[in-house]
């Protein structure tokens, strides 16, 4: 059994080595990204690529340079992100630490998913603010619209509700739902 955790960047961390761990953690999510997709396709995931390939990173002392622009509260979200990470794949190793349990389903779907994140974070953490604050609205917008696509499959085989929802076809239909009626139901009963 092989446990190959992601970086943890220490509470000492200077922006500069906060840097340095990134790169480390993209290594990382580059070194596990291929088995990871292919641990997702075995388990069904819905996105294929479940991870997409990473940018390759630029010349490091570029790198470094341009990052260290970034405000403090960006480095402090990235820091306490990159953390994150790291401690939710500890706590999976504690949980699963048999090799059997480590090879489980459940063990492989923890595990990939913090592939998947460590490798989003990175994707994010290397942009300018700009770019940064353009790529969280468009994350937040694709997961607002998979929870509604997810919200509406379970709901609409209920008779009561299947008029609200009013036989919508995509994504971008949500709109068109009573969500008065939804919520309060009919005045006139």
């Amino acid at each position: 059994m092989e446990i190959n955790p992601p970086p943890y960047p220490r509470t000492s961390c200077t922006p500069a080595t906060l840097y340095d761990t990134i790169c480390d953690l993209h290594e990382w999510v580059t070194d596990q990204r291929e088995w990871a997709n292919m641990q997702a396709a075995e388990l069904q995931a819905p996105d294929d690529p479940f991870v997409p390939e990473l940018q390759p990173l630029i010349n490091p002392d570029i790198g470094q340079d341009r990052y260290l622009t970034q405000g403090v509260p960006d480095m402090f979200l990235v820091w306490q992100a990159v953390r994150a990470i790291r401690e939710k794949y500890d706590e999976v190793v504690r949980n699963y630490e048999n090799v059997e349990d480590w090879d489980s389903k459940a063990a492989i779907f923890y595990r990939i998913n913090a592939v998947r994140s460590a490798g989003m974070l990175v994707s994010l953490a290397l942009l300018d603010s700009e770019k940064r604050e353009a790529k969280a609205a468009e994350l937040v917008d694709k997961q607002r619209k998979e929870a509604f696509k997810s919200l509406r499959k379970q709901l609409e085989d209920i008779p009561e509700l299947k008029e609200i929802f009013g036989g919508l076809k995509n994504d971008e239909d949500d709109d068109e739902i009573d969500y008065d009626r939804l919520f309060h139901g009919d005045d006139d009963e």
